[in-house]
């Protein structure tokens, strides 16, 4: 159940900021994507250090996509 708070913002300022929320969960999203990609298919010298880095930076921008969205919804 969706509770009335009284945010301070009218109804057209809320919709602004929902809608620049959602340019930035798909922004968000894509990089997460990328990243993710690139995690896979890391080859090279350097393959043990890159993956471990990129697996943090996924894992970290998969929970920054949870908290957006959820503030989209709320």
């Amino acid at each position: 159940m969706a509770a009335n708070l009284n945010t301070g913002f009218t109804t057209k300022q809320r919709s602004d900021i929902v809608a620049g929320l959602n340019k930035v969960l798909a922004d968000s999203y894509a990089l997460y994507l990328k990243t993710h990609g690139y995690h896979w298919n890391v080859r090279g010298p350097n393959f043990q250090a890159l993956h471990v880095l990129l697996e943090g930076q996924y894992t970290e921008e998969w929970t920054a996509l949870d908290a957006i969205a959820e503030r989209i919804r709320a």
